[in-house]
């Protein structure tokens, strides 16, 4: 066979398998579609948890819950799956970004998801996010973790 024609058969190929692929759903985006969806993704890794309260981003790309005994849970899409973490205070760092109203700045000190821009409605729900995250917290929370 020759190289010209053997070239155009495999890009060919190529081309009809990656147009297969994204016919069948397989370039779609990971999306948190509401709490519920939420919740029920993070209890298939930790279905020990319970979860006080979920705050699902504006984009839908991220949930953050606050857990029962004081820790913080977090959702996030990436490509086409989901990525679960349970966060002890103080593990992470948090702070409302300066530039943009209703995001919090997020450094996760992990070097496979270093840092990440939570965008929420509004600039109080940012602040309760990012208070979420603090190494101290409150007394109702204290009570509930003890």
């Amino acid at each position: 066979m020759p190289l010209p024609v053997l070239v155009a058969v495999v890009a060919s190929g190529i081309a009809v398998i990656v147009l297969v692929v994204h016919l069948t759903g397989g370039s779609r985006v990971a999306e948190i579609a509401d709490e519920r969806a939420a919740l029920e993704r993070f209890a298939i890794d930790y279905p020990d948890v319970d979860v006080t309260r979920c705050i699902l981003s504006q984009d839908r790309c991220d949930a953050v819950l606050e857990l029962d005994d004081g820790h913080v849970g977090l959702v996030h899409a990436i490509g086409s799956k989901y990525l679960t973490r349970f966060v002890n205070r103080g593990e992470m760092s948090a702070t409302t970004s300066s530039s943009e109203a209703g995001a919090v700045e997020l450094n996760t000190g992990d070097i496979t998801w270093p840092r990440a821009r939570l965008h929420f409605a509004d600039d109080e729900t940012a602040v309760t996010v990012a208070g979420l995250f603090a190494d101290e917290i409150g007394p109702m929370t204290n009570e509930r973790a003890a």
